[in-house]
């Protein structure tokens, strides 16, 4: 699947099963999702998906950064818990994540960075900086791995592995990537006015 499926597939999924109950707990699980949805294709081989890929991972990125930035203006609680985890962790988090993303960028499409030993990594790295992202960021990216292997390439979960999981019912960038992406929207937009609604 492409972008946008992925990023209302993984918002919605993070507040669903997350289901924050206020705007503090909220914040953390839109920064984790908004890293988790799209990390995966830092892999993209496909220069329309590299393109598509790329352009949505900035916008998700700043999503993040706001929410990062809302709750230390609020002091809502991520940015605590980071002065307390001490700067050894800190450091050893972030560049744990930062070396298992570079990694994953230089890796075959549908390789290491869709695979479980990736979202290992890469979420345990999280929770070291910032723990109440981990869990959101968890479901964002599972949630991208199982999209992908609904499409008819394999996706290698189990790295180094060489056999990929494919269920080969869709290609990814056809009908069923629209079809997917308005459903997750349509989802997606019923969590948040939800939420709203509870606020």
């Amino acid at each position: 699947m492409l972008a946008k499926a992925h990023i209302t597939a993984g918002m919605a999924a993070a507040l669903t099963i997350a289901a924050p109950g206020s705007i503090p707990e909220a914040l953390p699980v839109i920064a984790g999702a908004s890293l988790g949805c799209l990390i995966c294709d830092l892999d993209c081989d496909n220069p329309r998906e590299k393109q598509d890929s790329s352009h949505w991972r900035i916008v998700m990125f700043a999503v993040a950064a706001a929410a990062l930035f809302e709750d230390y203006h609020i002091d809502a609680g991520m940015w605590r818990s980071l002065a307390q985890s001490g700067s050894y962790v800190w450091c050893a988090g972030i560049a744990g994540f930062a070396l298992t993303c570079a990694f994953a960028s230089v890796s075959s499409h549908r390789g290491f960075s869709h695979s479980l030993a990736a979202l290992a990594l890469e979420s345990v790295s999280l929770w070291l900086v910032f723990p109440a992202a981990a869990v959101p960021f968890v479901i964002a990216f599972a949630s991208h791995l199982i999209l992908d292997m609904t499409n008819k390439r394999p996706v290698r979960v189990f790295y180094p592995a060489k056999k990929g999981v494919s269920f080969g019912w869709f290609y990814a960038d056809r009908m069923a990537n629209k079809v997917c992406a308005a459903l997750c929207s349509v989802w997606l937009i019923a969590e948040v006015l939800l939420f709203l609604r509870q606020h």
